[in-house]
């Protein structure tokens, strides 16, 4: 895999070596520089645009939008974390652990044993 890797971009590697040596020798541009430069013409347009909206923009109240934004977007972590938490098991949450609760023995031969314990305790000895 590495092998076609390597031999894939000495192709491209040769190839764009190739056309611009063409490029040189033509006095032009070939490739994509002129769809380059055709792009640049757009993206000075577009940022024009964007300069002159931004000279009539107000920033008076940019306090309270910031605050307005921070707000709403506060909301809407919640609002996505609570949905993320309802859909997740309950395997993956804490538990409260309630100490109310009486835990009996984990299995029958250490139940018997804490009721002879309990019996033995109590002054009567149960014989098992």
């Amino acid at each position: 895999m590495t092998f076609i890797v390597f031999i894939v971009s000495l192709g491209l590697i040769v190839l764009l070596f190739a056309i611009k040596n063409l490029e040189i020798y033509h006095g032009r541009k070939i490739f994509l520089e002129n769809l380059f430069s055709k792009c640049d013409v757009l993206i000075l347009k577009i940022i024009l645009k964007i300069k002159f909206w931004w000279s009539h923009i107000s920033f008076k109240n940019t306090k309270l939008i910031f605050s307005w934004v921070i707000v709403n977007t506060k909301k809407l972590i919640i609002t996505i974390k609570r949905r993320f938490d309802h859909k997740q098991s309950h395997f993956f949450t804490k538990r409260d652990h309630n100490i109310s609760i009486n835990k009996n023995s984990a299995s029958f031969f250490l139940k018997h044993m804490a009721e002879y314990k309990k019996g033995l305790r109590e002054g009567g000895s149960k014989k098992v």
